[in-house]
């Protein structure tokens, strides 16, 4: 290629990505012979007692990157039976993908803990999903797949499973007071509708997050002490979006969906209607006495309140932000004759709201779903994408074995 200094940055990428692939390819076949090490006992042969140690004065690894190595080879390696057959990999699908340089090593840790708790069945899913997105937001999708694949729980002959209960820490140390705290969903939510709100920075706000989000927690003791014994809210609880299925909630099974994406038990739901408004969400032809056309760009409360149903937070492709850390953006801008309606808004968090209007990130409505293109440098075929972790339609993934079946998303 063209020398680094000389080279423009589309020329540099494509030189990365083809680097990454190589070294990627590399991670995998060093995995192969720390796999074929293991098999053959090297260790014990070496006179060590695990390759743990051997790796240490060889390679200098850490123990705890030696162990984390011999995961992923137990997991994409083949190994050898007591009578000497060879026996497919654990991940064949992981294998075949981190063999040709396309995941990396946080990949294959996230895709193996997953895999732990699915079926095999969704395998090649998990993997194409990685295949597009980074190891965080695969995790994401690894866990709502499973929430979706076992969303009643366990069996009803199952004893029933004992609630955790909540803890807080606290401690003076050094004139300052240390703080750590273990909570259930119901009240983490509560707690996140309280601080975020306050956390939202000021023009010339050189604070980061976890001391804006400390001067908001700071700021609702301060607001709980002048509130006497009222609620915090001018007197009124505080205000839960709860998304549920009409028919699970008539027979109390199931789980509902809290605003910040957490699931809980359906018996939940009436206990936390006790402490704090429940706004019901319903999307139909109805939705239209919400749309504001082009009187305003700004949207009012209940339309946005539609949109976080539809879109469950911010819909750029594997983005994990929440509702409460987004903001409405006009796929046809406002100020080019797009209107305030649902059916030309979606959310789009602080970050990606940016990027889609400095880049050639584009955005199309299709079916009332915000479909996103990528530049020509990511994919020069500009295929579309959705945030398969709001939006995912999971009826067409392999029927796993057992009691566990793919469950349709509806959005």
């Amino acid at each position: 290629m063209t020398a680094v200094g000389l080279a423009s940055p589309f020329e540099l990428l494509d030189e990365l990505k083809r680097k990454v692939r190589t070294l990627q390819q590399l991670q995998f076949h060093v995995l192969e012979i720390v796999g074929a090490l293991d098999q053959q006992g090297a260790a014990e042969t070496l006179g060590y007692k695990d390759l743990v140690e051997v790796f240490k004065h060889v390679l200098h690894w850490d123990p705890k990157v030696s162990r984390r190595k011999l995961v992923q080879a137990k997991a994409l390696c083949p190994t050898m039976t007591p009578t000497g057959s060879r026996a497919e990999p654990a991940l064949p699908g992981v294998a075949a993908a981190m063999a040709e340089g396309a995941l990396s090593d946080d990949h294959v840790d996230v895709l193996a803990e997953a895999m732990a708790e699915l079926p095999a069945a969704v395998e090649a899913n998990v993997v194409e999903y990685a295949l597009q997105h980074e190891p965080r937001s695969t995790k994401a999708f690894c866990e709502q797949l499973a929430h979706h694949l076992d969303q009643d729980g366990p069996e009803p002959e199952e004893p029933e499973p004992v609630r955790r209960k909540n803890f807080v820490r606290r401690q003076w140390k050094g004139g300052r007071y240390l703080l750590s705290a273990d909570l259930d969903a119901e009240t983490g939510a509560k707690l996140d509708a309280l601080i975020d709100p306050l956390t939202k920075p000021e023009p010339g706000d050189l604070r980061h997050a976890p001391e804006r989000e400390g001067d908001a927690l700071c700021e609702i003791v301060d607001l709980a002490l002048r509130a006497d014994q009222h609620r915090v809210h001018g007197g009124e609880a505080v205000q839960l979006t709860v998304t549920v299925d009409y028919d699970k909630l008539r027979a109390g099974i199931g789980t509902a969906r809290l605003d910040n994406g957490e699931h809980i038990p359906m018996n939940q739901v009436r206990k936390i209607a006790c402490d704090a408004g429940i706004i019901p969400m319903l999307l139909g032809s109805r939705s239209r006495i919400h749309d504001v056309g082009r009187k305003t760009r700004t949207i009012n409360a209940g339309l946005r309140r539609i949109l976080v149903t539809r879109d469950r937070g911010c819909s750029f492709p594997g983005c994990t932000r929440p509702p409460k850390h987004c903001e409405a953006h006009h796929v046809q801008l406002w100020s080019e004759g797009g209107e305030t309606n649902l059916g030309n808004l979606t959310l789009l968090c602080r970050r990606h709201h940016d990027l889609v209007h400095h880049s050639d990130w584009q955005i199309q409505m299709t079916g009332g779903i915000p479909i996103f293109r990528p530049p020509a440098f990511i994919d020069p075929q500009r295929r579309p994408r959705t945030n398969h972790l709001h939006t995912t339609e999971l009826q067409d993934l392999p029927a796993p074995t057992g009691r566990l079946k793919p469950v349709l998303i509806h959005t």
